[in-house]
């Protein structure tokens, strides 16, 4: 038993760091597809993206010892019998390291994941406690433009007075509308999501493939809040807001609409049309061609295994009892 899950997570945590370093050589060829994409899909596809290391590699190691697939997708052939077999150490040194090295690996993204999901559920009290509740947001009694959602599962919208009074009521509109949208597509979720599939990232490229997702989730808040109100009010309400955060004493408090990326955010409005839209039947397609491509993987990884697990069991990595 020790046997088979060390093998099994060392071969998951294998594919996993073989998976991750691909995709981290191919993102600069897939960002761009991503980046043109109407933001709602792209901005999905992108956390998607970078899910599958961590996942697909889980799902063929499981595939593996599976009976059913074995007889089906790994060709038949014998090491000293001719049964059907999983790739297994033979030392129990190396299963054992492969379990510690998966109970570190799991430790840490639930580590991440908690510690954040504490941090910001800690900071969303906060904010309620100092805030005034309104229809459909909390007022700040701070002098700054703010503007931001916080929480996780169930999102807060907080707006300060010092915005509050330096827009007018359609513009206050568009920022409920924009972030409304906010909470409806759980964006500090899926940035958590993000970031806990990311920890295996140098800082560099973490980073970079966060500020992705903000500047897609941003954009689709904004496409969402021009569908009521128009792209054109929800672009002047951008500008709006980024000169107030400009001449503000303190430009770094407003997170949603802090005129960080606005060009490009403005842009996106008003060539809205040009974005790719993905269909339902070209989601499907990928999820298709997906789990087709890791069928036909299943064989050439069963005997990658094999190869590698021998190299460790004659690596003299052994326990001395």
């Amino acid at each position: 038993m020790i046997s088979t899950l060390g093998s099994l997570a060392l071969i998951w945590l294998g594919l996993w760091c073989v998976l991750t370093l691909l995709l981290r050589l191919a993102y600069p060829l897939l960002r761009p597809t991503l980046m043109r994409l109407h933001p709602r899909h792209g901005s999905t596809l992108l956390l998607l993206t970078w899910a599958a290391p961590a996942t697909l590699s889980l799902l063929a190691s499981l595939m593996l010892y599976s009976p059913l697939v074995k007889g089906l997708l790994v060709s038949p052939h014998c090491h000293g019998n001719c049964l059907q077999h999983a790739p297994q150490t033979s030392a129990l040194s190396v299963a054992l390291l492969g379990l510690a090295l998966a109970v570190i690996a799991v430790g840490g993204l639930l580590a991440g994941f908690v510690r954040n999901w504490w941090n910001g559920a800690n900071m969303l009290r906060q904010f309620e406690a100092l805030a005034t509740p309104k229809a459909g947001y909390q007022l700040l009694d701070s002098s700054s433009p703010l503007v931001f959602t916080l929480g996780w599962w169930n999102p807060q919208v907080f707006i300060s007075r010092g915005l509050h009074q330096q827009c007018s009521a359609q513009q206050l509109s568009v920022i409920l509308g924009h972030e409304q949208a906010h909470r409806e597509r759980r964006d500090n979720l899926r940035l958590l999501l993000l970031r806990v599939f990311c920890l295996v990232l140098p800082a560099r490229a973490r980073h970079r493939i966060i500020h992705d997702l903000q500047i897609l989730s941003e954009q689709a808040c904004d496409f969402a809040a021009a569908t009521k109100y128009g792209a054109l009010a929800v672009a002047e309400t951008l500008v709006h807001v980024g000169r107030l955060v400009k001449h503000s004493s303190r430009p770094e408090n407003s997170v949603a609409f802090d005129g960080g990326d606005l060009a490009l955010r403005v842009k996106a409005l008003l060539d809205a049309d040009a974005r790719s839209v993905l269909r339902s039947w070209q989601m499907l397609a990928i999820i298709i061609v997906t789990g087709f491509v890791m069928l036909l993987a299943l064989d050439p990884l069963h005997h990658s295994a094999e190869w590698a697990m021998a190299q460790l069991d004659n690596s003299g990595l052994h326990f001395h009892w």
